[in-house]
């Protein structure tokens, strides 16, 4: 039961991510637009996206690792504590 629904949070985790991670990228053209047009117009792109669009991509992002570290923790995964630091340096050895 906790591996399908670490599975389902997984895949989750990484569609939520993936979304956040490229719109990210969605302002760059229209921030140089912005920077060609000046004046007004400029200004108003820029505080377009400033104001209203990467809230939504922060909040976004952040959800979507609030939903992989529920899904880590749901399976035990001992991937962010000193234990698991140590394992990785024994199995180096």
């Amino acid at each position: 039961m906790t591996q399908k629904i670490f599975r389902i949070l997984n895949k989750t985790y990484a569609i939520l991510m993936f979304i956040s991670f490229f719109a990210g990228f969605v302002p760059v053209i229209p921030f140089i637009i912005a920077l060609i047009a000046g004046g007004k117009t400029g200004s108003a792109i820029y505080n377009f996206f400033f104001n209203q669009y990467f809230p939504w991509v922060i909040a976004l992002g952040s959800i979507s690792i609030i939903i992989g570290l529920i899904g880590m923790y749901i399976c035990k995964i001992d991937d962010l504590s000193l234990k698991s630091m140590k394992k990785k340096e024994d199995n180096k050895q």
